[in-house]
């Protein structure tokens, strides 16, 4: 099973090199919370993008010691944190990453936020007014929890319009963005000329928004999608018992190429 795992990783590592001469990839992401991946995993996520791209990792919550821990030992470029609904969440994250990581470490690391909720929303201002907010390198808008704490869709016009000035704002704080959440090779151009965002990002691949327009966004999308279910396979072999799990995020990235409707339940 070992040598099944190395060869892998080994194709997606050419695959990978293979695909950032044609497209804009910039990063890869991986994360505790909803993507329920333990250090094995980012390991071997850790491996594949070794580098070629920065890892970035949304950790349990705002104090998941264990997590940052488990990412520093592992050298992570990035770290996220999730759910951030107010500047209070926001200072503890930045404050435990200063408890528990050198000053050149803190440094180095990229410091993120994910934004994923209307409350979050609503608190925005009073988050990009915070001092935590200075050592802060990028805010997230996460389509699919924002959307479901407003009771619609990802695709919603209201969603879209939240989403937009999420960036805005964050962007005229100096800090970069990504939206992620529910990408679909059908929405994929709308977010990138609506919302400009710094960068769009799947479950586990980040790509440049701007470039990605200069391209054809539709074939970025598919591109993305259908790596990350190359890497999905990669998690199967190392995790036997979560691959049903794995099998139906691969069917959902399938949904969301376009070869079957998409379900918005599923993230």
């Amino acid at each position: 099973m070992k040598e099944q795992i190395d060869r892998k990783i080994i194709e997606l590592r050419r695959h990978l090199i293979s695909l950032k001469q044609s497209y804009p990839i910039v990063g890869l992401k991986g994360g505790t919370e909803t993507e329920d991946m333990d250090s094995d995993e980012i390991r071997a996520l850790h491996i594949v993008a070794k580098d070629l791209v920065p890892v970035t990792v949304k950790i349990g919550g705002p104090e998941a010691r264990t997590d940052i821990r488990m990412l520093v030992k592992e050298e992570i470029e990035g770290i996220s944190a999730p759910m951030i609904e107010s500047s209070y969440a926001l200072k503890n994250f930045i404050s435990t990453l200063k408890s528990m990581l050198s000053p050149v470490t803190f440094s180095k690391v990229t410091k993120a936020m994910n934004l994923e909720t209307i409350t979050g929303y609503k608190n925005l201002l009073e988050i990009a007014d915070s001092s935590a907010f200075e050592d802060l390198d990028q805010v997230t808008a996460a389509r699919s929890d924002l959307s479901a704490s407003m009771g619609m869709i990802p695709d919603d016009k209201e969603v879209m319009k939240v989403t937009r000035t999420i960036i805005a704002i964050s962007k005229d704080r100096g800090k970069k963005t990504s939206v992620g959440g529910t990408i679909t090779k059908q929405n994929f151009r709308k977010i990138a000329e609506e919302i400009r965002p710094d960068k769009i990002n799947s479950r586990h691949v980040c790509v440049d928004a701007m470039k990605s327009l200069e391209k054809f966004p539709e074939e970025v999308a598919e591109v993305m999608l259908q790596f990350e279910i190359e890497l999905y396979d990669l998690f199967s072999l190392l995790k036997p018992e979560k691959a049903y799990g794995y099998k139906n995020r691969m069917e959902t990235n399938r949904e969301r190429i376009g070869s079957r409707k998409v379900l918005y339940s599923i993230r």
